[in-house]
């Protein structure tokens, strides 16, 4: 793996924030926010060969997520806001695993 460098930062960074859009955005079956995920999904998984693993790891979570609200509700006995708050509690709580895990790998280092 390598280092990273600020442009892969930026990316992954910016594929994160399209992802949390399409997130927020995919309470509608088909709702055009998810082709932001689409396009975030490439650029996470590319940034993470260029060393930004932990946000690459929550890029591509919240994409999935954004995919999943709709077809989980579908399948389950729950609404689309009930399966959008669970994978957002998920999400949050995989969020705050890498960022606990991110300072404590920069401490030791």
């Amino acid at each position: 793996m390598r280092n990273a460098n600020r442009l892969s930062k930026f990316i992954v960074s910016l594929a994160l924030i399209m992802a949390l859009i399409a997130f927020a955005l995919g309470s509608a079956p088909f709702t055009p926010a998810l082709i932001l995920a689409i396009i975030a999904l490439p650029m996470a998984i590319g940034c993470a060969f260029f060393g930004v693993l932990r946000l690459s790891i929550i890029t591509v979570y919240w994409a999935i997520a954004a995919f999943l609200a709709v077809p989980m509700a579908g399948s389950f006995p729950i609404g689309v806001d009930v399966s959008l708050v669970i994978l957002g509690i998920v999400g949050l709580s995989l969020s705050a695993f890498l960022y606990t895990n991110y300072e404590r790998a920069k401490l030791v280092n």
